[in-house]
């Protein structure tokens, strides 16, 4: 007997009358028995959503080990202790927990909570059973009971209704429709029909505005609309961040190298008849040269800095790489209601009586006909002031109390009487006291109310339906005036002289449209895609530029049509706006932009927006006005609600993928270096350059203060100018290979002369190493200077972008120098004082390695490969 809606024998609930919908639950209008309850419970559970521990610090810092550069270091770990190198594997052991306490500590304190889709599940809810009515827990709640609503009340499962008077429902959060729904008992509804039109059914997580009805359960807990919404967050995959994306790519590049490396050289050594255990030990050495221990900790402590200044700008990051990924996005895929609107219905355009269109820019507090259309809409409205600026009651008759108050009208006349609106009527009536006369005042429905004027209105009602075919919900309003109350008949009234009519709909944020054109100057796509009405969705998208004809609108009927005939992807590729959608159409538009090779973002507020938030490759919920899914679902939280914002993290995104850029770019180098320092020595037949403990303070102590640095950078002012990243875009692209490699090969060539130069003048191999490892220092210095500078900007400039970078460069040249005099550092270094001649040589091959990247930057820009590192 369960009502799985996914059973393909079973007919939608929807469709089915309220005695098949009792029939197949085996129930009655009155309700369930005791027995039935308990064996319903029994089978179904409790009428709760499934829900997810949060995650625990232990599960944080797990985490922070899954990722492809992190697998690289717990190799040389690996290596470093099958080799008897306890100290070289204890240093990638701190870097390793440094890197996972970053990580997880930032991610722990912008964690969402994803138990707030339980919290829309109201927890009382108003039952009758066995003809007896009561208030009970809503997680008590089993298919058959029947539910009472009135005004205000919280849907607490899926129903079917069995009576309704005046019944509308806010299901906003659910579907994206502003409006509210009317609801009727008897509504022939199709089969198909999208939930927003689902005339006979309330659902979970909706809010009954007014009226009164009774309903009977047929879902609940994981079964509701809500619980497929539910299910589908929580096992839909999520995508992977931009960033996650190139570091894999750059892990396995770094390990072919590796690999490719070491095995051609160990089989020059082996022809060469050297000894295997020196070979593993060389392999070793390589193998810390090559990965960049330090570079997790840069990246991690560079997306820490990001989020920092994003959250100084309104934005909370619950997923470190989804920094970056902003920044890469092709497409913005946004909602509408709530996030490029603001969710409250609003008078936005006025026909007079001649059926002339105003818009409000256009309106004048002088103008007769406006007054006397906004003192006829407050007198013929049941809202109420509940304050100052807000007003509490059905959401057409509260916007109509707002046109009033713009209009300089705040209070109604003395009502003598009162006819409430009601759907099967389409109009509501007053009679209110004049001066010495009584006025009756009318509003409705166009044609309900036109019928009942005496002047003509056919030019007012072909108005009226050009403005609702923009989107517009329009209603007219009409007055007579009489001498005595009973010369008319409230709920019969003729004789009226049109007033007008109002067209109502959820306005734009007024950020919103400069937003969308941002984003288009910036190479981004954007796209809207909402559970409203197509014409009140393409009214709101020509607004913001996103659409001029409904050749660019697709609805989900027609999404469901295409899928069909297996042409999802070119149908979504044409199309800007998706209306009447449900969520899981919204899931599958975003995974069909990501098959096209888009990277996509997802804007949202809404329970219904949850699934499409979690399979976006950046999730973007609105932290005022948004549900806990929402929150729960997304890797940014804007705090601000404020569209807008999401250009300039489009740019704080573009700024920490150039920063991170150059902080690999640094660190690769470096790696480069080494390499080649010890390929060309080992070549020529000298003894390694350095040991492994002495690559490993070069490759952490040193340089990743350094690089942390570079994530300081504030970016050049002309990230927006760039179109947004590819697919295949890299974090080492081939201008990133030729500033690594200029300045790499001429440091390598040059220390390989230095450790030469001092063996050959009677040093002693550890006063040689000594050298070496000074003028790795200084390159690094060097090099991390010139890279962070923009080709044509002054240093001034650069150091003014980040002043954080002469901090960086002397205090790891003030480590090394504390090294090389603190006796106990020196010994486990293996260091020895220099002379004079050799600091002299080392800062030569600095100042060597600098100019040689200096002018690699200028060839590059003037080949067109753009800003070194950048």
């Amino acid at each position: 007997m369960r009502p799985d809606p996914a059973n393909p024998h079973q007919l939608p609930w929807h469709v089915l009358s309220p005695s098949e919908c009792l029939a197949r639950l085996e129930a009655s209008d009155h309700g369930l028995n005791a027995n039935q309850v308990a064996e319903r419970r029994e089978r179904w559970g409790r009428n709760a959503l499934p829900q997810g521990a949060p995650p625990s610090w232990l599960t944080l810092l797990i985490r922070q080990f899954q990722n492809p550069m992190i697998y690289l270091l717990l190799v040389a770990a690996g290596i470093s202790l099958w080799m008897g190198e306890r100290t070289d594997a204890l240093f990638i052991a701190v870097v390793l927990v440094l890197n996972a306490v970053v990580g997880a500590v930032q991610e722990g304190k912008a964690a969402a909570s994803a138990e707030g889709l339980q919290q829309l599940v109201k927890r009382v809810a108003r039952v009758e059973r066995a003809g007896l009515v009561a208030d009970i827990d809503a997680e008590e709640l089993v298919p058959g009971d029947v539910v009472l609503l009135e005004s205000g009340s919280g849907v607490p499962a899926d129903l079917r209704l069995l009576s309704a008077m005046d019944a509308e429902v806010d299901e906003s959060l659910l579907t994206g429709e502003a409006m509210p729904v009317a609801k009727d008992v008897h509504a022939r509804v199709p089969e198909d029909a999208a939930i927003a039109d689902r005339q006979t059914m309330v659902y979970a997580g909706s809010t009954f505005l007014s009226g009164r009805a009774s309903g009977v359960v047929v879902a609940t807990g994981k079964w509701t609309e809500l619980g497929r919404i539910n299910s589908a967050v929580r096992h839909a995959p999520a995508a992977p961040a931009p960033l996650i994306l190139y570091l894999a790519r750059l892990s396995k590049q770094i390990a072919l190298g590796m690999a490719l490396l070491v095995a051609a050289l160990a089989l020059i050594l082996l022809l060469r008849g050297t000894a295997p255990a020196e070979i593993l030990l060389m392999a070793a050495a390589l193998a810390v040269s090559a990965i960049p221990e330090g570079l997790p900790v840069a990246v991690t402590v560079g997306l820490a800095v990001a989020t920092r200044r994003m959250a100084a700008r309104q934005v909370l990051v619950r997923n470190l790489p989804a920094v970056e990924g902003l920044g890469a996005c092709t497409v913005i895929a946004t909602d509408k209601t709530g996030t490029l609107t603001i969710n409250q219905l609003s008078v936005e355009a006025i026909l007079t009586p001649s059926g002339e269109r105003l818009r409000e820019e256009s309106w004048s507090p002088v103008d007769t006909r406006l007054t006397m259309l906004a003192q006829a809409a407050v007198a013929c409205n049941e809202a109420n002031w509940a304050s100052d600026d807000e007003a509490v009651g059905d959401s057409v008759d509260v916007a109509l109390l707002h046109f009033g108050r713009k209009h300089g009208v705040d209070a109604a006349p003395e009502r003598v009487a009162q006819f409430p609106y009601e759907s099967v009527n389409c109009f509501a009536s007053v009679l209110v006291r004049g001066e010495d006369e009584f006025v009756l005042i009318v509003k409705g429905a166009v044609e309900t109310v036109a019928a009942m004027c005496d002047a003509p209105t056919g030019t007012l009602v072909r108005a009226a339906d050009a403005l609702a075919a923009d989107g517009y919900r329009v209603l007219a309003v009409a007055h007579r005036r009489v001498s005595s109350p009973g010369e008319i008949d409230l709920a019969r009234p003729l004789g009226l002289t049109p007033l007008g009519c109002v067209g109502l709909i959820d306005p734009l944020r007024p950020e919103a449209a400069p937003a969308v054109a941002a984003c288009h100057a910036a190479g981004v796509r954007v796209c809207m895609i909402t559970g409203d009405h197509p014409a009140t969705a393409l009214t709101i998208a020509r607004q913001l530029g996103l659409a001029e004809s409904s050749d660019q609108v697709l609805t989900g009927a027609q999404i469901a049509e295409v899928e069909r005939q297996n042409a999802l992807v070119p149908a979504i590729d044409r199309a800007t706006v998706f209306a009447r959608t449900d969520p899981l159409q919204k899931l599958r538009i975003v995974e069909a932009f990501r098959a096209m090779g888009h990277f996509v973002a997802v804007t949202g507020d809404g329970v219904n927006d949850g699934p499409a938030l979690h399979a976006a490759n950046i999730g973007i919920a609105m932290g005022k006005g948004g549900t806990d899914v929402a929150r729960g679902a997304a890797d940014l939280i804007l705090v601000d609600d404020n569209f807008a914002s999401i250009v300039a993290r489009i740019e704080e995104g573009r700024v920490t993928f150039g920063n991170l850029r150059k902080i690999t770019i640094f660190m690769l180098a470096t790696g480069l270096a080494e390499i080649a320092l010890f390929t060309v020595t080992i070549a020529i037949g000298l003894p390694a350059p350095l040991t492994a403990v002495q690559l490993l303070w070069g490759n952490i102590i040193t340089e990743t203060p350094q690089a942390v640095t570079l994530a300081m950078g504030r970016g050049s002012g002309a990230e927006l100018d760039r179109p947004p990243s590819a697919t295949d875009r890299q974090l080492i692209n081939r201008s990133a290979l030729i500033l690594m490699a200029v300045p790499a090969l001429a440091m390598a060539l040059f220390a390989t002369g230095l450790f030469g130069w001092e063996l050959g003048r009677g040093k002693a191999i550890d006063e040689a190493r000594s050298s070496v490892l000074l003028a790795l220092v200084l390159f690094e210095n060097a090099f991390v200077l010139a890279v962070s500078r923009k080709v044509g900007s002054t240093w001034l400039r650069s150091f003014a972008r980040n002043r954080w970078l002469l901090v960086g460069v002397g205090g790891a040249l003030f480590l090394h120098l504390v090294a090389m005099a603190y006796a106990p550092l020196r010994e486990i270094l293996g260091l020895t004082p220099l002379d004079a001649y050799s600091i002299l040589a080392c800062v030569a091959g600095a100042a060597i390695t600098l100019i040689g990247t200096i002018l690699a930057q200028r060839w590059i820009a003037r080949q067109g490969g753009g800003q070194s590192g950048g």
